[in-house]
């Protein structure tokens, strides 16, 4: 969700309308959400072996829809426990959340998914976000984390791609976060590489972000770069935030394909938006997840469990 909200340029530009080339799906992250808003002790991983069977039936819920793409966030800081935030304070998650994550994994891969993404949410003191000067202790334990998780899906046999950290790119003036941008990307790409990987998510206004990765990623960026678009209701801010980066990012040489790696649940404005925009920007779009949030919501941060509502994309061809 939003934080408070390599080609050459220059080619020969095809007619043709750039697809999404795998479709598209959900960000799944609660399975219940309760009428006062509470969501917080129902996490599909944290939570995963209180509700197996209630999990598994929602997942084929969202295949039914026409959903072939997870994007299941992983929150984790130095504390307790919450139900959908786990204790990293060990150096790691527990072998009961990696276990519950293997589990779920399986059953995502069982009721036909396509593939995963699995997007990184360190909370609180973890969030370098929130850090005055570089942690290197709580970066190790966020680094962590990654590797973790990152064997667990592996491990699962699916096709995947991981987002570091959640709209994690840099704007002006955050300066720790662009040295542990940095950090992790020269470290992540000496250990595993850089083809699983879309680096660090951006979130609106993404132009203003942009001029800052070759800072974050230098010689080497992603193969894939991910954005999530929220606009205003009727201003068509979708296809202006879209076709915004695609200009920022076409001014550094960087044609990579994207992910829209969050948008507005089952919403034909959205999705009218971003097709316009793969359009007149030319940039293909590999996939889209919508995030579980209406454009007019009842509740902060997330509205709907399961996300099985999918018409709009679908009918905008994601």
């Amino acid at each position: 969700m939003l934080a408070s909200m390599t080609c050459l340029a220059g080619a020969t530009r095809p007619a043709a309308v750039p697809r999404a080339e795998v479709g598209g799906g959900s960000n799944y992250f609660t399975y219940r959400v309760d009428a006062d808003c509470t969501r917080e002790p129902y996490g599909v991983v944290n939570s995963y072996d209180r509700a197996p069977d209630v999990i598994r039936d929602q997942l084929a819920q969202l295949v039914r829809a026409g959903q072939k793409r997870l994007r299941i966030p992983v929150f984790h800081h130095r504390g307790a426990d919450s139900g959908t935030v786990m204790d990293s304070a060990d150096g790691g998650l527990s072998r009961g959340n990696l276990r519950n994550l293997r589990e779920l994994l399986s059953d995502v891969k069982r009721a036909g998914f396509q593939g995963v993404e699995v997007a990184f949410f360190p909370k609180d003191a973890n969030d370098p976000a929130e850090w005055k000067t570089f942690d290197r202790a709580l970066y190790a334990e966020n680094r962590a984390v990654i590797r973790q998780v990152r064997a667990e899906v592996v491990r699962s046999g699916l096709p995947y791609v991981l987002d570091l950290l959640n709209e994690g790119a840099p704007a002006d003036g955050q300066d720790v976060l662009l040295r542990y941008d940095r950090t992790l990307w020269q470290d992540y790409r000496r250990e595993f590489g850089t083809s699983d990987t879309v680096g660090f998510s951006m979130t609106v206004w993404i132009a203003g972000r942009v001029p800052h990765l070759p800072s974050v990623y230098g010689q080497e960026p992603p193969k894939v770069l991910e954005v999530h678009l929220y606009g205003q209701e009727g201003n068509g801010d979708e296809y202006r935030q879209f076709m915004d980066a695609d200009a920022a990012l076409d001014a550094l040489g960087y044609r990579q394909p994207l992910i829209v790696g969050e948008a507005y649940y089952d919403d034909a404005e959205a999705a009218d938006g971003i097709r316009r925009a793969m359009r007149d920007g030319d940039r293909p779009v590999r996939h889209l997840t919508q995030w579980p949030w209406p454009r007019q919501a009842r509740c902060p941060a997330a509205d709907v469990a399961p996300p099985a509502a999918w018409s709009a994309y679908r009918t905008a061809g994601f």
